[in-house]
C-alpha cells in the first residue's frame, strides 16, 4: 500500500512536470529577434607584391544617417543609415571605419592577389570582370557585419553594359565565388547630364545688323517702352518676318528668349507674324550695363549652375581616366562617349565582383621550361596570362593554354620578384606541343616600385 502511494506521488508529479512544459511552450514570450550575421573572417589573398598592393581608402562616419562616399577613383558608395551590425546582430550606433577599394583591370586583380577561378557546375573556369570592389568596415577595431534590411550600394564604372553578369560574392572562408544575383545598369553622356540641370536665362547678346527696335507711335503698347533701349536679336532671321504693325507684343518665355508677335489688321484681313529672339544692346555702355544687371539678378542662380556643373564635369574627367586605363591596356575599346555605371549591392563586406564565367583559352599549349634570354633556366612564379580583348586573369602553374588568334601576354614573378614576360609576337614561336619547351622569358632588370612601372614594363 505504501509503495503503491508512493508510485501515485511520482505520477502526479510528472504529470505536474508535464503541464508546465506544456503551458509554458504554449505561452509565447516577446523577444527581439537580431538579424543573424556570419562569420566574416579575413581572406588570405596572396599579393605577389605586397608593396604594390591595391591600397585601401579609409573613410570615418556617423551610421545613425544616411552617407554618400566618393573614391578617388569615381566609385560613389550609397550608404543608407543603419548599414552596420556588431557580431551579435545589433545595430551601430557609433563611429564606423569604412574601408574600400577598387579593381577595374587584370592587372589591379593580378596586384592584389585575387582568386578568378570559379567552378561552374563543374566545369573549371575563370571569371570576366565587369567591376569588383572590396569593402569593409569596423568600430573600435571590431569588423562589422552587413544590416540585410540597410544594404550599402556601390555605383562602378564599367567597360559593359551586357546583361550576361552576374554579382559574386568572395567566400572568405573557402576563397569560392558564390553568385548573388544581379546588379544594375544605367547608362549616360555627359551633354545629357549637363542638358539635365536647370536652365538658367541666357546672356545679354551684342547687336548684330540683324537685330531690330521696337517703338510705339501708337501709344497702345505701354509695355513696350520698358525695352525702348533694347534690341531683339533673332534666332533665326530667315523665319523673322516682323514689320511694321498696328499691335506689337513680347512675351518673355523665362528662359532667356523673347517672343515677339506682330499683328496686321486691315478690316477683316489679319496677318499675325512671330519672332523668336534673345535680347540684345549695343557693345560698350548699354551693353557692360546690361550684363551688370544680368550677373546681379542671377548671381545665386548662376554659381549653383557652375557647382552642378563642375561637379559633373569632374566626375566625367574619373570615368575618361579609367576609360583610358581599359584603352592602354588593351582590354575592351570604349569611345568614352556613353558612361556606363553599374550598381553593386553589398550583401557581405569583402570582395563583391560583377562577372561572366568564361572558358579558359583552347588552340594552343605549352609545356615550358622558363629560361632567361641567356638560356638559363629560372624559377617563375605567379604565372599569369592575359588576353588583351578580355578583362580577366588566367593562372598557370604548369601547362599554359592560350589561343593562338588572339593577342597574348604572360608574365610572372622571378624568386628575386623580377618581372619575366613575353608578348604576343614570342608566342609566334611557341611550338604548340604538350611535349617540355624551352620559354625564354624578358626579364626587366630594375625593381619596379610603382603600379606605373609595371604598366610601362607589361603594356
Amino acid at each position: 500500500m505504501k509503495n503503491r502511494t508512493k508510485i501515485i506521488v511520482v505520477v502526479s508529479v510528472l504529470i505536474i512536470v508535464f503541464l508546465s512544459i506544456r503551458n509554458c511552450s504554449c505561452s509565447p514570450t516577446k523577444t527581439n529577434e537580431k538579424p543573424i550575421v556570419t562569420s566574416n573572417n579575413y581572406l588570405l589573398t596572396n599579393p605577389p607584391l605586397p608593396e604594390l598592393d591595391i591600397p585601401y581608402q579609409k573613410f570615418e562616419i556617423d551610421p545613425s544617417q544616411p552617407n554618400v562616399l566618393f573614391s578617388q577613383m569615381g566609385a560613389k558608395i550609397n550608404i543608407p543609415s543603419h548599414a552596420f551590425l556588431d557580431k551579435d546582430g545589433n545595430v551601430i550606433k557609433g563611429k564606423v571605419e569604412v574601408s574600400f577599394r577598387e579593381f577595374y583591370n587584370p592587372l589591379d586583380f593580378y596586384l592584389a592577389g585575387i582568386p578568378m577561378n570559379h567552378n561552374d557546375n563543374g566545369v573549371d573556369k575563370v571569371l570576366e570582370s565587369g567591376g569588383m570592389v572590396e569593402l569593409t568596415a569596423k568600430s573600435n577595431k571590431a569588423e562589422l557585419f552587413v544590416n540585410p534590411s540597410s544594404k550599402i550600394k556601390v555605383d562602378l564604372f564599367s567597360w559593359t553594359k551586357s546583361k550576361d553578369f552576374n554579382l559574386y560574392d568572395l567566400d572568405k572562408t573557402t576563397g569560392k565565388w558564390i553568385e548573388k544575383g544581379k546588379d544594375s545598369i544605367s547608362i549616360s553622356n555627359i551633354d545629357k547630364e549637363l542638358n539635365s540641370l536647370t536652365p538658367i536665362p541666357s546672356e545679354p547678346k551684342i547687336a548684330t545688323p540683324a537685330s531690330f527696335t521696337l517703338v510705339d507711335d501708337t501709344k497702345v503698347n505701354p509695355e513696350i517702352e520698358e525695352y525702348k533701349n533694347v534690341r531683339f536679336e533673332p534666332i533665326d532671321i530667315e523665319t523673322c518676318k516682323i514689320s511694321d504693325a498696328q499691335v506689337m507684343k513680347i512675351k518673355s518665355l523665362n528662359n532667356g528668349l523673347y517672343e515677339v508677335t506682330s499683328i496686321l489688321k486691315y478690316g477683316s484681313f489679319r496677318k499675325e507674324n512671330k519672332c523668336l529672339c534673345y535680347l540684345a544692346f549695343e557693345e560698350g555702355k548699354d551693353y557692360n550695363n546690361a550684363l551688370k544687371i544680368y550677373q546681379k539678378k542671377y548671381s545665386k542662380l548662376l554659381a549653383a549652375r557652375k557647382r552642378l556643373s563642375d561637379n559633373i564635369k569632374f566626375e566625367w574627367d574619373k570615368y575618361y581616366g579609367v576609360v583610358n586605363a581599359y584603352r592602354k591596356l588593351e582590354i575592351k575599346s570604349l569611345s568614352g562617349e556613353e558612361k556606363i555605371i553599374r550598381t553593386l549591392t553589398i550583401n557581405n563586406f569583402g570582395f563583391v565582383n560583377c562577372d561572366l564565367p568564361k572558358d579558359y583559352p583552347s588552340g594552343g599549349e605549352i609545356n615550358p621550361i622558363y629560361v632567361d634570354e641567356n638560356g638559363k633556366p629560372i624559377v617563375l612564379n605567379n604565372v599569369v596570362l592575359v588576353e588583351k580583348n578580355t578583362n580577366t586573369l588566367f593562372r598557370y602553374s604548369d601547362n599554359v593554354k592560350y589561343n593562338p588568334s588572339n593577342n597574348n601576354l604572360l608574365w610572372g614573378l622571378t624568386n628575386d620578384n623580377k618581372i619575366a614576360f613575353i608578348k604576343n609576337a614570342d608566342f609566334k614561336s611557341l611550338k604548340n606541343s604538350t611535349s617540355k619547351q624551352k620559354v625564354r622569358m624578358h626579364i626587366h632588370k630594375e625593381k619596379v616600385t610603382t603600379y606605373e612601372d609595371i604598366l610601362k614594363v607589361l603594356f
